[in-house]
């Protein structure tokens, strides 16, 4: 019998004015180990059907898995998945992205023998709709992405080592189709030309580690004030993350999380986390989380 093993980070995404092009990835990871037989194989068809049965915790990767099968047209074997999934569902930080690359990274490896990264985050857009969890998962670090009829497009962008991420994780989940229905279909043009104001002081205070450009960069006019309503503590809990000195508090791609950017020393943002706990609402959690670099890693064994 052959195994895989597949660690995919979680993500946050839009970073605030990057609305659905911008997306970092995170230290926290889902891993799914892949195990087969070579022998007997499925068409894309009977795969398909094979998914729908699969336990619910695996039933994405297995979704996944069959989708590769169908769009490269070819046999594959049957699989059994280990999940260990450390990345909250439904928060904003990329747990179906992950699910996703790893259904088709699994498929992938059996069909080629090989990780073609590329073409996964092809795949992965395809099926999720949208590349901003799905770069930064595969790719790590800080990614700015977008679709077009060709695929994907993404740029790895610099992200200074002073930059720390905090976490404010609820102990409920938001669906992202909630989460979009709130949006509009249009904004007034002068809030357009403050978004990407904001977006470009955000990307340098990002590279340069700068506290002052990315308090220029915490803006955003396309999602967060419509989703804020979602979440009535929203408010309360981005003061508290600004007043403790955070520099950019946005939502985690469609929420419910909240991210806290920090722009400071190693030590500076030990600091920080003791204070922003002391008024923490209930039903909140708090992490602090490194920057992921590598992005998707694989084992064969």
């Amino acid at each position: 019998m052959k195994k895989l093993e597949i660690c995919v980070p979680a993500t946050t995404a839009n970073l605030g004015p990057g609305f659905d092009c911008l997306g970092l990835a995170l230290d926290i990871f889902n891993v799914a180990v892949v195990s087969w037989r070579e022998g007997v194989r499925l068409t894309p068809d009977q795969l398909y059907e094979w998914a729908k049965k699969q336990p619910f915790e695996q039933q994405a990767i297995a979704a996944a898995y069959s989708y590769y099968a169908s769009q490269q047209t070819v046999d594959l074997p049957l699989i059994d998945i280990d999940f260990t999934c450390d990345i909250p569902i439904a928060r904003g930080l990329g747990s179906s992205a992950t699910c996703a690359i790893a259904g088709l990274m699994a498929g992938q490896y059996i069909h080629q023998g090989s990780c073609d990264k590329e073409e996964l985050l092809k795949l992965t857009t395809d099926l999720e709709g949208h590349p901003d969890n799905a770069a930064p998962a595969i790719l790590g670090g800080l990614v700015l992405s977008a679709g077009n009829e060709t695929g994907p497009v993404t740029v790895n962008l610099p992200c200074h080592e002073n930059i720390h991420t905090f976490l404010m994780i609820p102990d409920f989940e938001l669906s992202t189709g909630e989460a979009r229905a709130v949006l509009p279909e249009f904004i007034p043009h002068r809030e357009a030309v403050k978004q990407l104001a904001a977006f470009g002081f955000l990307l340098q205070g990002l590279a340069r580690g700068s506290h002052d450009l990315l308090r220029q960069g915490n803006l955003d006019f396309l999602h967060e004030p419509y989703r804020r309503q979602l979440l009535p503590e929203y408010d309360t809990i981005k003061k508290r993350l600004l007043d403790c000195g955070c520099s950019v508090v946005s939502l985690s791609g469609a929420g419910p999380t909240i991210l806290g950017l920090f722009a400071g020393s190693a030590d500076e943002a030990d600091q920080l986390a003791p204070l922003i706990v002391r008024e923490l609402p209930s039903g909140w959690e708090l992490k602090r989380v490194q920057i992921n670099h590598s992005g998707l890693r694989q084992f064969c064994f």
